[in-house]
Parts: C-alpha cells; structure tokens; sequence
C-alpha cells in the first residue's frame, strides 16, 4: 500500500485555500460559517480537528491527503476518485463513496457506520479498529484488502468476491450475504456458526 505522498504543507485556512485551490496544505481551524467546496481536488492535504459540518463539498477528488480526528459524516465522494488518503481517529458516518474509484485507502480507528462503497472499485484497502456497522458493499470490485478488529455487524455484503478475504478478527455477526460474496471469505470458528445456514447446513 502506497502512503499518501506530501513532500510539503504550508498552513493555511478554508478561505485561502478557496482562492488558490487546495494544494499542499496543512489546515487546522474551527468553521463557524457555511462554506461551499465544490469541482476541486484536495491534493497534498493534511487536514487537523476540523469538522465538516459546515463546509459543503461537491464534486471533490482525494488526492495523497490525512484527516485526523476530523469529522466528515453524512459527505458524498459519490463518483469521484480516492488516492493514497488516510483517515485516522475520524468519523464518516453515513457516507457514501457510491460508484467511486478509491485506492490506496487507509482507515485507523475511525467510525463509518452506515457508509455506502457500492458500485465501487477498490485496490489496497487496509481497515483497522473501526466501526462499519449497518455499512453497504453492492457490487464492488476489491483487489488486496486488509481488516483488523473491524465491526461490519449488520453490514450488507452483495455480488462482492470475498474469496481470501480474511475477516477472522472482525465482527460479522448479522450481516446479510449472498453465497457468491461468501465463497472463500476467511472467517474464524465463532463466527462460521453465524454464516453456515447459508450452506444449508444445520447443527444438531
């Protein structure tokens, strides 16, 4: 997996950064007022404490960027292109990726419950410590991915190939599957109890 590659940040604030687009910046700040973000990349980005809840994005790329203990829930990257960015200690809830081209993707303990990545292409994924609960994966195509300690519980997993996939430290209990999702999908013994009826298997 590729890390994201800033050679060089300048600090700077939303409003600067909306005059001279968003190019090898450092922004730690608290948004008061709406701001509108949209038909821009965020190239060589690292972004500090900042909650999105007032900044509008529209038809942005993710280009070689950090989030740290950002708050990004309820944004779409629906259609759009994810390269080399990393999320840490971050909330996303309710985003939606729908249809996105993302690689290169890093998510450390953040939470992304009720996310949506269908549609999507994926190549080098790695989860770790994070929430994904009630989170949609519908036709995706997911090439080297990596989940450690990772709770999809109620999570939907549809014409996905899982094959090698190794969930054997996640949470997966009550997540909706399919058995073309499921065929070669790592899983550790507790949970095999949770999936084998989807085999026709019963236990006795």
């Amino acid at each position: 997996m590729n890390k994201p590659k800033i050679k060089y940040v300048e600090h700077s604030t939303f409003k600067e950064c909306l005059d001279k687009e968003f190019y090898q910046v450092e922004i730690d700040e608290k948004v008061n007022d709406e701001i509108e973000i949209k038909d821009l990349d965020f190239n060589e980005c690292k972004f500090i404490n900042i909650d999105f809840k007032n900044i509008k994005l529209s038809r942005v790329d993710l280009i070689d960027c950090i989030f740290i203990n950002c708050d990004l829930s309820n944004i779409k990257f629906d259609f759009r292109s994810i390269n080399r960015v990393i999320f840490k200690d971050s909330k996303l809830i309710g985003c939606s990726f729908i249809n996105s081209s993302i690689r290169d993707l890093e998510i450390d303990n953040s939470n992304l419950e009720y996310s949506n990545f269908s549609g999507s292409r994926i190549t080098d994924l790695k989860i770790s410590n994070s929430n994904l609960r009630d989170t949609r994966f519908v036709d995706i195509d997911l090439k080297k991915v990596s989940f450690d300690e990772v709770d999809f519980a109620n999570s939907e997993f549809i014409d996905t190939s899982l094959n090698n996939i190794d969930f054997s430290k996640c949470r997966i209990n009550n997540i909706s599957i399919d058995n073309y999702s499921l065929k070669g999908m790592i899983i550790n013994e507790y949970d095999s109890k949770h999936l084998i009826h989807l085999l026709g298997v019963k236990i006795k």
